[in-house]
């Protein structure tokens, strides 16, 4: 059975097929390589095939490169013909790493460096996004954007789940790092005390890059249980409704009508891909 089909906690364990390298995009060359930064990433590269602009190519960083690229098609690379896009995924064959995912996308919470059990997941360690942050925007986003002509000021990130949070976190303690951010699905559940600290600590957001948000309105947690809900989660609702108040932003919120969590993965690409190339 193709993991597309699957649902469920059982997901996160599944193998990155990775099926478009099996071919050959008519619009994007494919490449991928490991890049030994930090505990060993796995960077995915798509590059317009046609010639860069004159200012370079927009950017788009695509977090759990292992998953995106594995749902990414050549009709979605057909949406953004001149735009790169380079997923940041991790030393495995699996679609997720989820200890290290949980450590990197999770912000850091108190003194020092803010690494501290997981409070959801037992036997998992958080906290370490400013240490990834300082890792994607550093010697990961010089290995992907080596040898490319690239626009500095059209750098966008995406993220999923965790990463979603993750995004988030990066336009609220470091909105400049990117030009556009979309957090797709954020799991804004896991300490969510924590991530509106930081919004709170961020304040009114004067001149705040573009934020695109996407979620399912059949979304539950993995594993939980009972029937998928009839409606999108509340407190992302809520969140991105704040996040207008407080914040100033205002972010381009979408409902993928019918879509479970997995699902919007591919479901926010032909939103997040034309975004990331406007």
């Amino acid at each position: 059975m193709s993991h597309r089909g699957r649902v469920g906690p059982d997901h996160a364990r599944n193998r990155a097929e990775l099926r478009i390298f099996e071919g050959d995009p008519p619009t994007h060359r494919l490449s991928r390589k490991v890049v030994d930064c930090g505990p060993g990433h796995r960077l995915f590269l798509a590059v317009p095939r046609c010639n860069a602009p004159q200012g370079g190519w927009p950017v788009l960083y695509l977090l759990d490169g292992n998953a995106a690229f594995d749902f990414l098609t050549p009709e979605h690379l057909a949406m953004a013909p001149g735009l790169v896009l380079a997923g940041i995924g991790y030393d495995t064959d699996r679609q997720f790493a989820r200890e290290r995912r949980t450590m990197d996308f999770t912000a850091p919470d108190g003194p020092g460096d803010g690494i501290r059990p997981d409070p959801v997941h037992p036997g998992r360690m958080a906290g370490g996004a400013a240490l990834f942050l300082d890792r994607l925007t550093g010697p990961l986003r010089a290995a992907a954007e080596e040898g490319l002509a690239i626009d500095p000021a059209r750098r966008s990130l995406w993220g999923h789940s965790f990463g979603g949070l993750f995004t988030l976190y990066a336009l609220l303690v470091r909105p400049r790092a990117f030009a556009r951010y979309a957090a797709i699905s954020p799991s804004i559940w896991w300490d969510e005390p924590l991530i509106r600290r930081i919004a709170d600590a961020a304040g009114r957001m004067q001149d705040a890059p573009p934020l695109l948000m996407a979620l399912g309105d059949r979304e539950k947690r993995s594993g939980s249980d009972g029937p998928p809900p009839d409606g999108p989660a509340p407190a992302t609702m809520q969140f991105a409704a704040d996040l207008r108040d407080r914040q100033g932003l205002a972010p381009q919120l979408h409902v993928l009508e019918g879509a479970i969590h997995i699902q919007t993965i591919a479901g926010s690409l032909p939103l997040a891909l034309p975004f990331a190339a406007a």
